[in-house]
């Protein structure tokens, strides 16, 4: 299997090597287009100058004068009209003549050699040490044609060019490549210890301890990565923990009713035992029943299939029915009920919202103390709806606060005898269903206040 390491590589020296052979071709195509033509004309100027002065010298100096031209840098070939060839300077490797050169002599014309000149790849025609390489000029010397081919002598520069432009690119892409290897190095690290981490969490070990010091978008992965594998043992345990405390919840119903359904078999039983007997089973399996439905409605919400079914209906009577519907448990702990319903009708699922209000009232009254008080109100704010229920009873800690909207978790060891810790999950559900607003606030010891805001758009 290719890594990702791997792919790197092999893109990087792709893209180097393209790169490369990319601007080799484009200085090709500007030596070939500009740069040769100035050099050539160049050139042509020189030949004529070196032409003027040998046709006014006397015919013994112009060995010397040649030789002199030739230290100063040039390589110079003199053809007669046999086809015998003279050099001053360097010789060219190559002394072949093309038919261009050869009838150069004795006529009007001029060989343009260095722009012509292609045997060679694009910019290496520039140090070929060819005669054909040269600019040639027709000459007469003491009434004896010749042709003269000249050009700046490239032997001595070819060497030094050719090592300079081949050790910068050498350097230059030994240079890209280590860069490019130690940036790959530091982008697959991190990569590698998240593919490990994601390894152990698959195995459920959420111990992780990723050592990634980075400020990039690979440091903020890595930092969410690992409040994700904390969230996720958190998680993890709070199931457990449901698990255990749901397995509790069920069992001990359970168990209560087999044993009274095993007493009513006695015939000695009065009728007063077994109506007292018959209606603790009544009590347990409404009590059964009441954590399979909320069950069964946390998970049509979790996985989005319950069915919206938004309609018009007036929330102040809704709030009076459930209110009466709470009467006996407010009347068995004596407690005090004020209540301020302005008259309100939303659009909202009448069935899923009284679920909100049974949960909500049904908390408030569960943790307060004998002789409370507890204050509902529903008024209309600007575009929302808002619905208030205080009490005064045991608070919720601070710490707590942030998560006691998570579902299976439960504040502390002495309320999970009295919920199953799904009540306030399914109301956070419904209300974001809503599109609406839940808000707790609470000081441990001085009660709660629960806030639904429902906004009319």
């Amino acid at each position: 299997m290719s890594t990702l390491y791997k792919q790197y590589l092999i893109v990087t020296s792709i893209v180097i090597i393209s790169s490369l052979t990319i601007s080799m071709l484009l200085l090709g195509q500007l030596y070939n287009n500009q740069v040769k033509v100035d050099m050539d004309e160049q050139n042509v100027e020189i030949a004529f100058d070196v032409l003027d002065i040998v046709e006014k010298l006397p015919f013994e100096q112009i060995d010397d004068y040649f030789e002199s031209i030739a230290k100063l840098g040039y390589q110079i070939v003199l053809m007669d009209e046999n086809k015998n060839l003279t050099s001053y300077g360097a010789t060219f490797i190559d002394m072949k003549l093309n038919n261009e050169m050869v009838d150069l002599v004795g006529s009007n014309g001029i060989y343009h050699g260095i722009r012509n000149y292609k045997q060679n790849f694009s910019i290496m025609n520039h140090f070929a040490n060819d005669v054909q390489n040269t600019i040639g000029v027709p000459l007469a010397i003491d009434d004896r044609n010749y042709a003269m081919f000249i050009r700046m002598d490239n032997t001595s520069s070819f060497t030094e060019m050719h090592y300079l432009i081949v050790g910068f690119l050498i350097i230059t892409a030994i240079f890209i490549f280590v860069a490019m290897l130690l940036l790959a190095r530091q982008l697959v690290q991190p990569l590698k210890q998240l593919q490990r981490a994601t390894e152990l969490i698959a195995q459920e070990d959420y111990n992780i301890d990723l050592n990634i010091n980075r400020k990039d978008e690979l440091g903020q992965l890595a930092i969410q990565f690992s409040k994700m594998a904390k969230r996720l043992s958190e998680n993890d345990q709070l199931k457990k923990d449901f698990i255990n405390n749901v397995s509790h919840d069920f069992q001990s119903p359970l168990l209560n009713i087999q044993g009274y359904a095993n007493v009513l078999k006695d015939a000695e039983n009065t009728e007063e035992e077994r109506v007292q007997y018959l209606e603790i089973i009544e009590q347990e399996t409404i009590r059964l029943s009441a954590l399979t439905k909320q069950l069964l409605l946390l998970s049509s919400l979790d996985q989005k299939n319950l069915p919206i079914e938004k309609k018009k209906f007036s929330l102040d009577q809704q709030l009076k029915e459930i209110l009466f519907a709470k009467r006996w448990k407010l009347d068995d702990k004596q407690m005090e009920l004020i209540y301020e319903l302005e008259p309100i009708d939303i659009v909202a699922d009448q069935h899923l919202m009284e679920q909100v209000w049974d949960n909500l009232l049904s908390n408030a009254i569960r943790y307060s103390e004998e002789k409370g008080k507890i204050v509902v109100t529903c008024l209309r704010e600007g575009d929302a709806v808002v619905v208030s229920i205080r009490d005064d009873g045991i608070g919720i800690p601070a710490e707590s606060l942030e998560r006691i909207k998570e579902r299976f978790y439960r504040v502390e060891a002495s309320r999970s005898r009295q919920s199953s810790g799904l009540g306030l999950a399914i109301v956070t559900e419904i209300i974001e269903r809503h599109n609406g607003e839940f808000i707790i606030e609470s000081e441990l010891g001085k009660g709660t206040n629960v806030i639904v805001k429902l906004f009319e758009r």
